[in-house]
Formats: C-alpha cells, sequence, structure tokens
C-alpha cells in the first residue's frame, strides 16, 4: 500500500504540465454511465455506450424537427416540443450552445447533449438510389481481443471449454439515417470457439437490417402521407410508453441527470453484443398520415433457460431463462437455446403537437412451460406457457407542463389452468419546466405482485415491474453562484415477500448532486454526490419467530467528491470516496476508495494516453463502490472496488489515420487482505489479476 502512496503522490506533480485537451469520454457522460453501473445493468450500460459512440461517429442534427432528437432517450418529450416551438419562432439553431436558452434545457442534459448532438443546415431530402447507397454510405469495423494473465480455476481444471480470451467483431454501414446494416460476432472467455460445442466458431452473432422512410418521396417531389416510417429485420428492440407494456433494451432507471418520463424510441436495431432480451424476425412502423402510425411485430427467438431440478423435473418445463450470456460450463451450456418464444403484437399511436396517445398488444407463447423453484419468494413468479400484455399510454403538453403515464395488465393462466388471472400496472407523472434553469418531475407508480411481463422495463426499485408502489420526484437545475444541482428522492413499498425480503417491507432513497466550474481558475471543476437508501430485508442469517421470518431496515450511505482539472493537452480527476452501511442488527460496514487519473492528448502526435491509480478499503460487498473508467467502445469498465487493495490501468489509443486507430489497455488489481482472487471457477492462486485488451478501428 505504502508503494500505491507513492505512485499517487508522483502523479499530483503533474498537475502543473500543460499543453487541446481531447478526452475519451466527456465528464457528464462518465457520471451517467456510473449512475447505471450502480443499478448492476451491465446490459443497460453497454448498450448506452454503444449509442454514444454511433451518435458521436453521425451527431443528431438539432434543426431536424421531423424526428426531432428521438434517438436520445434522455431528452423527455417536453424537451422535444419546446426545442420545436424555439425553431418555428426564431428559425434554426446556429450552435449547439443555443440549447441553453431555450426553456428546459438544464446545463446537466446540455453536457450530455453536446458531444453527440449538431446544428446544422437541414439537406434536402430525396428518393434512394444505387448509386448513393454505393458511393455515399459510410463503413466502421471494430476488431478486438482480450484476457486476463492468470489462469483462473475453471481453465486450470479445464471446467471451462475454451481459453481465457474474448474475441470480437462488429462491422456496420450506415448511409446517413436511411439505412443500416450490422453484423458482429462476439465469443467471451472460456467459450468454445470453432471446436466443442461451438463448432461455428463465435458463441454469439448479431445482425440487423434498418431501412427508414421507405415511400415516403413521390416522383413529383412531394411527400407521401401513407410509408413506412422504419423497418428491420433480424434482431430488433421494442420501446413503447413508459415500459409497462412492451420495452426492450436499454431502460435507465432512477438516474438523477435525467426527466422521470421515459423517452420510448419505438422500433431500434439490437446492440452489437447485446445476447439476450432481443427480438429476432422482422418488424416495421407504418405513418398512416399527418397523426397516426402503427408499428407492428413477430419475433421467434431460442432463449437461454435453466433445466429443472432432476428431483422435481417435469416434462417439457423450465426452471427459469437464464440471461447470462455465458457459455463455458456444461451446466451453462446445457441452458443454450433450450426454450423457444413466439411472440408479436402491435402498437398504434396517435400524435399531434401537444397530445401523444398509444396503444399495444402483445402475446408470448412459450414451447416449454416455466416452472419456478419452490423458493419462499417467489410464489408470484411468473409459471405457463403463455403471457398477454396490453396497455395504454399518454403524454399531453400544455405551455410548459408535461402530463405523461401508462395504464398496462396482463393475463395469464399463471395460478390456475382453468383460471385467467389479469393484474394491473399504472405510472402517471408530470414534468414541469419552471425556466431553462430548473426543471422539476414528478411520479407515482403501483406495479400489481402478480402483474408479469416477460419484457418491460419501468422507472422502479425493481427489475422489473412487478411489487411495488412509490412515489418519485426528480429536480435538475442551476442554484446561486453557478452551481448545477439534480436531485432525485423516492419512497417505495413491497406490498409482496420479494428476494432477500420474506415479508412487506419499504423504504425510501434520496441521491444529489453538485457540481460547479470554478470562477477563478480556468479548467478547473468540482463535482460532489450523495446518496442515502434505506429499505427493509432478512436478518441474516435468516431466522423465524412464531411462524414469521425477521426483518431490519438497513441504511447505506455512499459520498463520493471529484476535482477536475484540464489545460491544454491534460485532463486530470480527483476522486475521494465514502460509504457506510448498517442495519438495525446489522453491524457498520465501511468503504474507502481515492484515485487520480490522468488523461494526455498530445498536439504533436495523433496519441491519447489515459491512467489511474485507485486505493481502496472496502470490508464488505454492501458498502462497496463503482467507478467507470476509460476503454474502448464495447469493452465497457465499471470497476466494482471491493475489500482491500489497489489498482492500476493505462490505456493507450493511436490514431494510425483520421480514420484508422488501434488501442492497448492494461490493468492490475492487487488485495493486500487476500491470497486469492475471485471466487468458484473464476478463482486465482494469487493475490491479484492481470487483465489486458487490443483494439483496433478502421472507418471508410
Amino acid at each position: 500500500m505504502k508503494r500505491g502512496v507513492v505512485a499517487v503522490m508522483l502523479l499530483w506533480l503533474l498537475w502543473p504540465l500543460a499543453g487541446a485537451a481531447q478526452e475519451l469520454m466527456p465528464s457528464a457522460w462518465q457520471y451517467y454511465i456510473e449512475q447505471l453501473s450502480d443499478e448492476g445493468d451491465d446490459e443497460t450500460v453497454e448498450e448506452m455506450l454503444e449509442l454514444y459512440e454511433a451518435l458521436h461517429d453521425s451527431p443528431v442534427n438539432l434543426n431536424d424537427t421531423s424526428d426531432l432528437l428521438s434517438a436520445i432517450p434522455f431528452v423527455s418529450d417536453l424537451q422535444r416540443e419546446r426545442l420545436r416551438a424555439y425553431i418555428m419562432l426564431s428559425g434554426a439553431l446556429l450552435s449547439v450552445e443555443e440549447l441553453y436558452v431555450i426553456n428546459g434545457f438544464d446545463s446537466l442534459t446540455v453536457e450530455l447533449l453536446r458531444p453527440i448532438v449538431k446544428a446544422e443546415p437541414l439537406e434536402s431530402s430525396q428518393r434512394l438510389t444505387w448509386k448513393e447507397l454505393l458511393t455515399r454510405g459510410r463503413s466502421n469495423l471494430v476488431t478486438g481481443i482480450g484476457g486476463t494473465i492468470e489462469r483462473a480455476r475453471g481453465y486450470r481444471e479445464n471446467k471451462y471449454e475454451g481459453d481465457n480470451l474474448r474475441l470480437m467483431w462488429r462491422y456496420r454501414y450506415k448511409y446517413k439515417d436511411r439505412i443500416q446494416i450490422q453484423l458482429s460476432g462476439d465469443k467471451d472467455p472460456g467459450e468454445a470457439f470453432f471446436s466443442g460445442s461451438q463448432r461455428k466458431g463465435f458463441d454469439f452473432y448479431g445482425y440487423s437490417l434498418l431501412a427508414n422512410d421507405i415511400g415516403r418521396w413521390r416522383k413529383d417531389g412531394g411527400e407521401s402521407r401513407v410509408y413506412v416510417k422504419r423497418v428491420v429485420v433480424g434482431q430488433y428492440h421494442l420501446q413503447f410508453g413508459q415500459g409497462l407494456t412492451l420495452w426492450s433494451g436499454f431502460g435507465p432507471r432512477m438516474s438523477i441527470t435525467t426527466s422521470l418520463n421515459r423517452s420510448a424510441q419505438g422500433l431500434r436495431p439490437n446492440g452489437a453484443f447485446t445476447e439476450y432480451g432481443y427480438m429476432q424476425g422482422a418488424a416495421a412502423t407504418i405513418a398512416l398520415g399527418r397523426h397516426w402510425s402503427a408499428t407492428l411485430f413477430a419475433s421467434y427467438v431460442e432463449r437461454d433457460a435453466t433445466l429443472p431440478r432432476k428431483d422435481d423435473s417435469i416434462a417439457d418445463t423450465m426452471q427459469s431463462i437464464y440471461n447470462s450470456g455465458y457459455h463455458r460450463t456444461p451446466t451453462e451450456i446445457g441452458k443454450r437455446h433450450q426454450l423457444g418464444e413466439l411472440l408479436y403484437g402491435g402498437h398504434v399511436e396517435y400524435r399531434n403537437s401537444n397530445l401523444r396517445v398509444g396503444m399495444t398488444g402483445v402475446a408470448t407463447r412459450l414451447d416449454k412451460a416455466i416452472v419456478p423453484a419452490t423458493y419462499v419468494y417467489n410464489d408470484n413468479a411468473f409459471r405457463g406457457r403463455e403471457n398477454c400484455n396490453a396497455g395504454i399510454d399518454f403524454a399531453y403538453r400544455h405551455r410548459r407542463m408535461l402530463w405523461f403515464g401508462e395504464m398496462a395488465v396482463s393475463a395469464n393462466h399463471a395460478f390456475d389452468s382453468t383460471t385467467t388471472q389479469v393484474s394491473p400496472a399504472a405510472l402517471i407523472g408530470g414534468e414541469f419546466i419552471f425556466n431553462n434553469s430548473h426543471r422539476l418531475s414528478g411520479y407515482a407508480r403501483y406495479y400489481s405482485p402478480t402483474y408479469h411481463n416477460l419484457h418491460a422495463n419501468a422507472e422502479g426499485q425493481n427489475s422489473t415491474p412487478q411489487n411495488e408502489a412509490g412515489v418519485g420526484l426528480n429536480y435538475q437545475g442551476r442554484l446561486l453562484w453557478g452551481i448545477d444541482a439534480a436531485a432525485r428522492a423516492d419512497w417505495f413499498y413491497f406490498p409482496h415477500m420479494k428476494y432477500l425480503a420474506y415479508a412487506p417491507t419499504h423504504g425510501q432513497e434520496y441521491n444529489l448532486m453538485l457540481s460547479r466550474a470554478a470562477r477563478y481558475v480556468k479548467g478547473l471543476a468540482f463535482n460532489v454526490r450523495y446518496r442515502y437508501k434505506e429499505r427493509g430485508r432478512n436478518i441474516t442469517p435468516s431466522t423465524m419467530v412464531d411462524g414469521h421470518y425477521l426483518l431490519e431496515q438497513t441504511y447505506r450511505h455512499q459520498v463520493l467528491a471529484d476535482v477536475e482539472y484540464k489545460t491544454g493537452s491534460w485532463r486530470l480527476v480527483s476522486r475521494v470516496g465514502y460509504a457506510h452501511y448498517h442495519g438495525d442488527e446489522t453491524e457498520a460496514d465501511r468503504g474507502l476508495l481515492f484515485y487520480q487519473d490522468v488523461q494526455y492528448s498530445p498536439r504533436a502526435i495523433p496519441l491519447t494516453m489515459a491512467a489511474r491509480i485507485a486505493l481502496f478499503d472496502v470490508n464488505d460487498y454492501e458498502a462497496r463502490m463503482y467507478a467507470a473508467e476509460s476503454d474502448f467502445i464495447y469493452n465497457y469498465s465499471s470497476t466494482l472496488y471491493q475489500n482491500e487493495g489497489c489498482r492500476f490501468y493505462l490505456l493507450l489509443r493511436y490514431d494510425i489515420t483520421p480514420n484508422w486507430n488501434i488501442g492497448f489497455k492494461y490493468g492490475i488489481t492487487a488485495y493486500g487482505d487476500k491470497e486469492t482472487f475471485g471466487s468458484s471457477y473464476e478463482q486465482i492462486d494469487a493475490n491479484h489479476r492481470q487483465q489486458w485488451r487490443i483494439q483496433m478501428r478502421l472507418k471508410w
């Protein structure tokens, strides 16, 4: 640990050095990604990073009012309408900075938008021709390889079928916003490659074809009232309303830097390496005049599923859907493609300048019945072969106020083969813009304990909208002395038992973020975040009195303070973090984190360097902390800091040409209080782990 302290002090000596900074990822996005990491949803984070990469390469034009910012999930309907009204009254935006004067666009939102939008004159729309597709389309190829230097138990004992390398590639062709073709392949460490159970090479192949505005323009130059707005063939996602009836793919939850109003993207292609939760088949959104549109979809996917135990196995049944994406051991390989899922339905939407109303219906059919394992907490878990979901969503704007919500029901035979169980779920909320510096949103929700939906993702404390009621408030704005603030409060109640809480429980959560650029020191900025969460859970180990489990309230505090300094080619970030967890009966656990980041992009050569050294002392998992790292796209890193030790990484990216770059990353984590690293088949017989990655990207 002493050597780590010396290294930190050496990095602090670099502060006076100068030279134009070129960040790998802006600070606003790093904070945003870390919030998603705290929720433990890596698939959401990876898809958000992929979205950032795609929009960074092809920024959205703010002046395109036909489908204004629809590709960006953290921009609310009210903000879109305020931007559209501003353009109609004042004309096209001349720069992105003009967002600051539009009511509803607070500083935090603008900082998230800055690297992925542009303000340029619109190009004239035209019919597609083969010449245009062949000569003006853009291709993008990404390939990568990485691994761990030490051999884990799964490799030493031949428990894993493959080697410890991760291999990936992705090719994407794009013509403006009209055509996109995406192909990809991915092999995780431990999975076979052209051998064993995987004779076809990569464990996962992704593919999709996207086309927009088919038949929109007539030969006379006018526009058709009925045309195909979007069609996707291959793997895709569907997002409607607030996520109660149908929402697959990323759905950021409980983020303090965004509105509580969900921004549904409708139909979109699947991410390059998202291995579960997607639809597969075909879907199309059709414009039916100026105000109406309809989306029709059909999907069939062979999903991974957990086989039932031998002692309670029933023919043609599965225990649960398996969503890790790993196929390394015989047990994991045995789960691959065990459950066929047929999904079909539609969404109809009416939209004018102030009102949007949508109706969604979706039916799910499984080729095997799901029969959950008998645990104390999951008597309300979905079971059976069929499920139907239907819902109505709306958004209504009046001046600076937006009302939004969704009501949904599920219908199935989950608990009685002769009786249809109908269960509700509902969410309603509002968003109010005071001015361009202050925005407030709030909502109330109720999700029945028996509401079942295999493809839903709505705001709340649970990973799925089930067994929950609550009220939330969110605020973004600028306070006195130029301080940007984001605050969130959530009060919740679980009316039925759940995992680790075998009785009804309640809780509350508060988040606060304050940031400010220093007035007298150019390039200096501060950011402080505080998070408090209270919830009920079983006393560990679980004990019963008079037939009831004993529960306790638990309390978790976390504070993160950052100091960022940018000058010339250098960017330096220092962080101190502290976490404290305790319960009514549980003793306190504490976590302490300190790290120093250095990024350097010299003017003379097209090289970007990023490094971090971190010291941490976390005595229990409940006091853990996350921190996002600089990395390559599709290799998301949000390190979980636990135990006592230090971590160092170095990332180098060199631009061989403006369209061709290659990068290398090396990282090592060492524990001072343990003799092994990891657990189970991932256990390494050393107190450290070294990882490396190489990635190349080519655009033409």
